[in-house]
């Protein structure tokens, strides 16, 4: 893979999932790997990463978790699961 591309692939320790920052603005996709019980890491495919958002790991969307980023490196971040806004379907 080329420096500064994305893998847009799922895999075993990957996931594809979706970001909705709010706002109005369309849900986009991510890759997500090292998921705990407190976080995961992240890997937007395009554009920045909000400071809070609503992540879906389903296209229904009654699987998803409030995150909030702790540390970011170019389109990758880590982010917490908030546990006072985690929203459970």
């Amino acid at each position: 893979m080329k420096a500064g591309t994305v893998d847009h692939r799922g895999g075993p320790d990957r996931y594809i999932a979706w970001m909705d920052g709010g706002g109005g603005m369309p849900s986009r996709r991510c890759r997500v790997e090292d998921v705990s019980r407190a976080g995961a890491k992240l890997c937007a495919f395009d554009g920045a990463v909000p400071n809070e958002f609503t992540l879906y790991f389903n296209r229904r969307g009654d699987a998803k978790v409030r995150c909030r980023v702790t540390a970011r490196a170019g389109l990758s971040c880590e982010v917490e699961f908030v546990a006072s806004l985690a929203i459970y379907a």
